[in-house]
């Protein structure tokens, strides 16, 4: 065809084109004409451009763009299609199109073969064109050199295919699925059942092509060891476009042996998985034992089903032999084995075939229709315990379709350095965790049902997974741990998932690409970023990046700083202009210098333009009042992985004017801990929870972040004749709860939890850490009980064990107002607090239904933990409350851990692996109050308040009985005065569930609060620091006077706030550690003359 014909065909299609992504993106239609002339004088005369390009409206682009798409979730028509489909028959096509969509300013997505999990190779919110490298897939193999040339475009099926047809003894450690595209597998790292023997497919590449951002073709010595390391496992389509690889085969024997086990919980599963994880990654380097783990239905039970898939390079007698000699509990035998061929394993392991069939299945390119479904990836460093194990197979089959798939690691994977090339997931990991979940179900609530239940089975293994990163497979993609916003090229968003795929490589890989795609024309959504540039945009007359990040890190204004920690160059430091002077791009700069490791940067530090900035900011918030879009957000939330990056968050938010609110669990009533009315950082302890038990010396170093369920769950795996006298709820948080008292169930027994603190490590108001000894007696007065976040950020406690027996008493019996509630109530406030210390009985009050009229009533339940057994608690109620007619069948004995998941909401037999989950089950929109009563509330102050009541269903009054060692506390002894003259305290609660509620509720909270005032404590009318309540009064910001704060402040401490204001001002006389209810400064007095 002559050209002016053949470019009138071509601009006539591209004016068909949709507008979505046509002249609406760019200004009007020149952009294409553009393209297709650069594309045609890009690429040899005699070619056929009409045979390489598919626009929206050429006859054959939906089957095009349908033929590798995987996931069905990213074939509807609402998802963004590209502008035209590029297919190149030879690598000049290849290099024209790099040219002509760099040319034009759009992007370029490569698909090899489609099973992209999350679509990113052919997807894209941006005008974007699909280069599909399906027609470049010859494979040269060469035997007497042991290797093979492959292009991206062939299949994993059609590479081991032809290896077969040259040798049957040669293979490849590749994938297990043959449609899988060579390209991407290959530049994710690829993995199959002999990366155990063979190491991963990148392992095993010792050549390749590509294609860079010029459109210059480059092997492996023109492109140099940096960007040749960076392709076989980094993501090939960061860097350019790969052309082939050059492998290197690996030896199969002629017979190999393939066997499939299962096994069910009610066949001893959780035994078998549990010792699978033990000999898995240890046997011989020839055994690959696959663990798949799915939710079934048997004989009409939910269950779950354990599938060991194995292959094993060698005949079944020495594989049976081998495994009874290290695993006899699987009992495998003979008969559950097949011998066959190499590629007769790989059609089996396809499970699209049955042993026998001929190797020409492997070149059929279809798989089955797409399936809608989502994959997710984790790594276990340490085997989880049979009773973690039972605890997960019970949310497996609660969530429902969720597998899961375990591949073991160790052998040749433990051998080979983790920056051999960029996947680092080496020695120290057991196994890869995959998670699947398929659905056929179209449309939005399917989706997001399926979506939901893979993320929640993720949630869950949190305990069990690596940290620090939480490491994820770069093919298993997952959009869920961070993307690159379109039109951005940010090394602090790229950091937060760059660092889960890569570990410390993602800082090299950084650097290659800012070596040979400085301009970023090659991204994704998770693609490598760029390194900022240097000049205009830094302030910087030239030389490198890296020298240039040294001068920052060591300029002058920030070496003088007060802080005990080194520098280490950080790119990050240069995401905006260094002309810029606002205070939280200035925070910024500061505090990405003073980090001593780049790998906890991106994970450490989260701006408002991160993904994962609104799922941490409201993991922590329970309470829905404080999730609104009017609410003043932080501009960062500071993560931290040490204590060095807290005093980098202090030093640098005082210096540059930003007030520091810091969380550990987030049930701070009033959100004073993740909000503010200022402009202000966030400093989120989650990370830091690590726990260190001492049983010999019943002491334990706890991390503020850590929950008292992971502590209590730590002390439990050391100790049942330990515990710790924190409170009930096990999502609560170490750091709020400690610092403002913090009571529980054996609080009678052994006072509060601040009163069992012996030491404590803070960072102070001047960036430096002190633990006990320096900071001195008044301040570790001050943060048992006074709210540490006046003082500084508390990092980690220790603590002192306490005994508790083997075995405890639990009861709990409810009453009607019918049923003679009101005279119990009259009765437990009369002996409440004198009962044996051993003896922790408190009373709920809530509206009921009544039985059998089914009309309204209140119903009053009292609720005990008895720290012995039934016998000896039944002559003492017997003894003291006789009326409430306890009898042996309402008692129930466990171990006190076992008490613990009773009063945390959980059936005693449950795995103990509950109290690891952060995730609270009580998350709505509530208010709060409290109160200290010491005298009896009379049966007419009763009666006033059943009424109101039962004005409001949701709401709850707990009465928590003091006396015992509470008594027996000097009320100075710590900041928290409440102790000997109090009978017992009243936690109000009210709950609702639309927001258009808030405000009634608030007021019946604020009516039942007035209504109480004659029947508690007055002068002042006391209140719990950890009821946090606003409406008590608050600090002005910039302007908060002692006599101001007294308002609220005598309220929660008496006598001790005085004392506290005194520590207050010698530790933080400016002020720094402010919140609405902060401890204030004394003013200083006047010098007059």
């Amino acid at each position: 065809m002559a050209k002016p014909a053949l470019l009138a065909l071509l601009v006539l299609l591209v004016f068909n084109i949709t507008s979505s992504f046509s002249a609406a993106a760019v200004g009007n239609d020149s952009v294409y004409e553009s393209f297709l002339q650069c594309l045609e004088s890009n690429t040899n005369p005699q070619d056929k451009i009409s045979n390489l390009v598919y626009s929206q409206s050429s006859a054959s682009y939906t089957s095009v763009l349908r033929a590798y798409i995987r996931n069905a979730r990213y074939n509807t028509s609402a998802t963004p299609k590209p502008v035209v489909i590029v297919t190149p028959t030879q690598i000049s096509h290849v290099q024209a199109t790099v040219i002509c969509t760099k040319k034009v300013g759009y992007q370029l997505k490569i698909r090899s073969g489609g099973h992209d999990y999350d679509g990113i190779s052919y997807v894209s919110d941006m005008p974007f064109f699909v280069l599909d490298m399906f027609n470049l897939r010859s494979i040269a193999v060469d035997v007497k050199d042991e290797s093979a040339t492959v292009q991206t475009g062939a299949t994993l099926g059609e590479l081991y295919y032809k290896i077969w047809e040259s040798s049957k003894v040669h293979g490849f450690p590749a994938g297990i699925c043959p449609t899988v595209g060579v390209g991407g597998h290959l530049s994710g790292a690829g993995y199959g059942n002999m990366l155990r023997k063979y190491g991963l497919s990148v392992d095993n590449v010792v050549d390749a092509e590509i294609v860079d951002v010029n459109g210059k073709l480059l092997d492996r010595k023109a492109m140099g060891e940096d960007l040749f390391w960076a392709i076989r496992g980094g993501g090939g389509g960061s860097f350019g476009v790969i052309i082939s690889y050059k492998i290197k085969l690996v030896p199969v024997p002629e017979t190999v042996t393939v066997f499939r086990v299962e096994r069910t919980l009610e066949q001893n599963a959780t035994d078998i998985v549990y010792k699978w994880q033990l000999v898995a990654p240890q046997t011989s380097n020839d055994l690959f034992m696959r663990m798949l783990l799915q939710p079934v239905t048997r004989n009409g039970k939910q269950t779950l089903r354990a599938s060991i898939v194995t292959l094993y390079l060698g005949n079944s007698d020495s594989l049976v032999a081998l495994l009874g000699k290290e695993f006899p509990e699987l009992g495998l035998k003979k008969e559950n084995c097949n011998e066959t061929s190499w590629i007769q394993s790989v059609m089996w392991w396809d499970e699209s075939t049955n042993l026998g069939k001929s190797p020409d299945v492997l070149l059929d390119r279809n798989p089955n229709d797409a399936n809608f479904l989502k994959r997710k990836s984790d790594y276990v460093q340490n085997p989880i315990s049979k009773d973690g194990l039972e605890w997960l197979w019970k949310k497996m089959i609660e969530i429902g379709k969720t597998g899961l798939v375990f591949n073991p690691y160790g052998g040749r994977m433990s051998e080979i350095p983790a920056s051999e090339t960029p996947f680092p997931h080496r020695a120290g990991n057991l196994f890869k965790v995959q998670y699947s979940v398929n659905w056929e179900e179209a449309g939005g609530e399917a989706d997001k049902n399926f979506m939901t239940q893979i993320r929640r089975l993720h949630s869950y293994m949190t305990p069990f997974v690596s940290k620090n990163p939480r490491s994820s497979y770069l093919n298993y993609r997952d959009l869920d741990i961070g993307v690159m916003e379109a039109g951005k090229d940010s090394f602090e968003q790229g950091s937060v998932y760059g660092y889960k795929y890569f570990n410390d490589n993602f800082d090299r890989l950084v650097k290659v690409k800012t070596a040979v795609d400085p301009e970023n024309f090659f991204r994704n959504e998770q693609s490598i970023p760029t390194l900022p540039k240097v000049g205009q945009d830094t302030g910087v007359a030239g030389g490198s990046t890296s020298r240039f990040i040294q001068n920052f890190v060591c300029s002058k204004s920030d070496r003088n700083e007060n802080v005990s920690t080194t520098s280490k160059p950080i790119s990050i430091s240069l995401a905006w202009s260094a002309s810029s002077s606002s205070s939280p791009e200035m925070f910024l700069r500061c505090f990405s210098s003073r980090m001593q490791h780049s790998k906890s940067i991106s994970e450490a530090i989260l701006t408002k333009k991160s993904s994962a900035y609104s799922s941490v900011l409201q993991s922590s918030i329970r309470n829905f009042r404080f999730l609104n879009t009017s609410t003043l957000k932080p501009q960062f939330i500071i993560t931290p992985f040490n204590e060095f990056e807290i005093q980098a968050a202090v030093v640098c938010a005082k210096k540059y004017g930003m007030q520091i609110r810091v969380r550990s669990g987030g049930h701070d009533y009033e959100g004073l801990s993740s909000l503010s009315d200022q402009e202000f950082v966030l400093v989120d302890l989650a990370e830091l929870s690590s726990i260190s038990v001492d049983i010999e010396n019943e002491r334990a170093w706890i991390g503020a972040g850590a929950s008292i369920g992971e502590l209590y769950y730590r002390i439990a795996e050391k100790s049942k004749v330990h515990g710790f006298p924190a409170g009930s709820c096990p999502t609560v948080g170490v750091g709020g709860q400690f610092s403002g008292g913090g009571f529980g169930t054996i609080f009678r027994k052994y006072g509060l939890a601040a009163d069992n603190v012996i030491d404590a490590r803070i960072v102070d108001a001047n960036g430096i850490i002190l633990d006990r000894e320096s900071m001195g007696e008044d301040l570790f007065w001050a943060i048992r009980g006074g709210g540490a976040a006046s003082f500084g950020v508390v990092f980690s406690w220790k603590v002192r064990l306490v005994p508790v027996p083997p075995t405890v008493t639990v009861f709990s019996i409810g009453k009607t107002l019918q049923q003679g509630a009101s005279s119990l109530l009259q009765k437990w406030q009369s002996i409440g607090d004198k009962l044996h210390q051993d003896l922790f009985l408190h009373a709920t009050i809530s509206v009921a239904t009544s039985i059998p009229d089914g009309n309204k009533t209140i119903q009053v339940s009292f609720v005990s933990l008895f720290l012995g057994r039934a016998e000896e608690l039944l002559p003492l109620m017997q003894g003291t409350f006789p009326e409430l007619g306890l009898m042996r069948e309402n008692c129930s004995e466990m171990s006190w851990i076992q008490s613990v998941l009773y009063f945390g909401g959980f059936s005693p037999r449950d795995s103990l692996n509950v109290l690891l989950s952060r995730t609270t089950q009580f998350k709505e929109f509530s208010k709060g109050k409290s109160d200290y009563v010491k005298q009896p509330i009379s049966e007419t102050g009763l009666e006033g308040l059943y009424k109101m009541l039962l004005e409001e269903e949701t709401s709850l009054l707990i009465l928590t009985p003091y006396g015992g060692r509470m008594s027996e506390i000097p009320s100075s002894e710590t900041p928290f005065p409440h102790r000997s003259g109090n009978i017992f305290k009243i936690q109000y609660i009210i709950t609702w569930d639309v927001e258009e509620e808030t405000e009634k509720n608030l007021k019946w909270m604020r009516r039942l609060y007035a209504y109480m005032a004659p029947y508690v404590s007055s002068s002042p009318r006391a209140a719990y620091l950890n009821y946090r309540d606003l409406d008590l009064g608050r600090n002005s910001y910039g302007n908060t006077s002692f006599a101001k704060a007294s308002v609220w402040g005598l309220k929660y401490f008496k006598n001790n706030f005085k004392r506290l204001a005194q520590v207050k001002t010698a530790t933080d006389p400016s002020n720094f550690f402010w919140n609405e209810q902060s401890i204030p400064v004394l003013q200083r007095k006047r010098n007059l003359k």
